[in-house]
């Protein structure tokens, strides 16, 4: 699991909004695809800590203890 960054561009206003996604990833006989599993919203974290966020919602969602 990892987050991702999405840009999103309002082209009424020009404005560019950023906001998070946990995503996940995933081998098919056609090849890895990613699936969506949470929208995060806007995140004000330094992108060295979005891995460590990323690992701890992968715990509290398999119920592993930290």
């Amino acid at each position: 699991m990892f987050i991702r960054r999405v840009r999103k561009k309002d082209h009424q206003t020009g404005t560019t909004y950023f906001y998070h996604q946990l995503v996940e990833s995933y081998r098919t006989p056609k090849g890895p695809r990613q699936r969506t599993l949470l929208n995060l919203g806007k995140l004000d974290l330094e992108p060295k800590q979005l891995k460590g966020l990323a690992n701890r919602i992968e715990e509290i969602l398999t119920g592993q203890r930290p």
